[in-house]
């Protein structure tokens, strides 16, 4: 059976790198054809960089692209999340610096020229980050959506409120004009939004069995996911969601999740409610929204796709 392909549209930051690691480790199932970054939980310069860091980490060599992309969102100013990330991005844990360069293509233009030539077998775009290298790219090319098999996206809250503000959820805050552009693309989607993703948690045993498994990989996973805990406690006393990995392990294992289809609009005037997704539910939507997740199911997965770095 020939893999699912998949590029990833990230802003890393410490869940996208857990993702880009996951993902990586999937390759019996997943072909990562590429990757794209924006700006988001830092500025695009550090989530560039973030990607190549990654990258290497996880063995992988220029075959695997990545390629930068928007640095400020379509209309509203930039908001960045360094509280959440730390200065970096990556929790100023001392990672290696890259040594392979980014490719010299724009995001969006990788987007466009890969999604047209992935028509014969539609690619799978997942979205980890503000959606404006998405959008802009279906701005600037609306039949690429031939060349995709659906979209999947961390982003979104309905039931469990934002975590930027009282409404609203990070990457659609960062860009809603972006994000509403995306929902409007005639497409199947997937989300990954708060009302799923905080049901899924991490403890500091859970990653300490991440550590144990031994690999540089799995290590480095852990020492992620360890920052994240620690500036998720320091800023609201909890756990932190695994967010971004999300999307790969609703990829791999659909069956541990359950939604209700929708369509959502997103709420791009300004005020309190800005950045507001809203999903009407109804069952000709395009938008499968997720609310129910077996997350000791999810983390073992997690713990299994990550098992396959060798040591």
């Amino acid at each position: 059976m020939r893999k699912r392909q998949i590029i990833l549209d990230c802003d890393p930051g410490l869940d996208d790198a857990v993702a880009i690691l996951i993902a990586v480790a999937a390759s019996d199932r997943l072909e990562l054809i590429g990757i794209t970054t924006v700006a988001g939980n830092v500025p695009a310069k550090l989530t560039l960089r973030n990607a190549r860091i990654i990258r290497e980490l996880a063995g992988v060599g220029r075959e695997l692209p990545i390629c930068g992309g928007a640095s400020i969102p379509i209309l509203r100013d930039p908001v960045t999340a360094e509280d959440f990330h730390g200065s970096t991005g990556l929790g100023n844990i001392d990672f290696p610096k890259p040594k392979l360069r980014a490719s010299r293509q724009h995001a969006v233009n990788f987007l466009v020229k890969t999604l047209r030539a992935t028509k014969g077998f539609p690619a799978t775009l997942v979205v980890t980050g503000p959606m404006t290298n998405v959008a802009l790219a279906y701005l600037m090319a609306p039949d690429l959506v031939d060349g995709l098999k659906e979209i999947v996206i961390m982003g979104g809250a309905d039931t469990e409120g934002g975590n930027i503000t009282p409404h609203a959820e990070f990457n659609v805050f960062a860009d809603p004009h972006a994000a509403a552009v995306v929902f409007g693309m005639d497409v199947p989607i997937r989300v990954l939004n708060l009302d799923v993703t905080h049901q899924i948690r991490a403890s500091d045993d859970d990653v300490e069995r991440v550590r144990a498994l031994g690999s540089k990989e799995a290590m480095a996973a852990a020492d992620l996911l360890a920052a994240s805990n620690r500036l998720e406690e320091n800023e609201k006393g909890r756990k932190a969601p695994l967010h971004d990995p999300s999307t790969i392990l609703a990829i791999l294992r659909p069956d541990l999740f359950e939604g209700r289809q929708a369509r959502v609009s997103v709420v791009t005037e300004p005020g309190e409610r800005f950045g507001k997704t809203v999903p009407e539910y109804r069952e000709d939507g395009n938008v499968l929204w997720y609310d129910k997740a077996d997350a000791e199911a999810v983390f073992s997965e997690m713990l299994g796709q990550l098992g396959r770095y060798p040591l």
